[in-house]
């Protein structure tokens, strides 16, 4: 059978294998070929629908707190004159907010992009693994490797300081 010309289908079935492959669904966990197709539609709950919006706003709730201090640390040190008497001086703050602010803005794309796909998956009542190892795990590593380079370039500069 000749090759046939990338379609919307073939593209949908690359953009389903990427997910099956991130996020661990049907043709990449283990046994799940064993399992036996359904014949009842899946019911969904509506608390379900709500459990996705409740993840979603907690996610955002991290990132716009993390998003905020941020903002604040450029809003306190604006405002401070360039003869800082501190130990910490307002390139850490600059720092401070370079690196944080990404992570705020990651987060909030994980957040979306998560719940959309869960509500897609819920839309259409089809059976999806919904649990995320990757994500979770690579944002948090990310925030600790920031905030763990925050707090030694400040040790750094509060032990040069004296």
């Amino acid at each position: 059978m000749p090759p046939t010309e990338p379609t919307q289908q073939n593209g949908h079935n690359a953009l389903s294998s990427l997910q099956d492959s991130v996020y661990g669904t049907m043709a990449h966990t283990q046994g799940a070929k064993y399992q036996i197709p359904r014949k009842v539609p899946l019911r969904i709950e509506p608390k379900t629908y709500f459990a996705n919006e409740r993840t979603f706003l907690g996610w955002l709730s991290m990132a716009v707190t993390i998003g905020s201090v941020s903002a604040a640390l450029v809003g306190f040190t604006a405002s401070e004159e360039q003869g800082s008497s501190g130990p910490i001086t307002q390139k850490t703050t600059n720092l401070i907010t370079v690196l944080l602010l990404p992570v705020a803005i990651l987060m909030i794309a994980y957040a979306l992009g998560t719940f959309c796909m869960r509500s897609v998956y819920l839309q259409k009542k089809q059976m999806g693994f919904y649990l995320d190892w990757i994500g979770p795990t690579v944002l948090c590593a990310l925030v600790m490797t920031v905030l763990t380079t925050i707090m030694v370039v400040a040790f750094v500069e509060i032990f040069s300081y004296h």
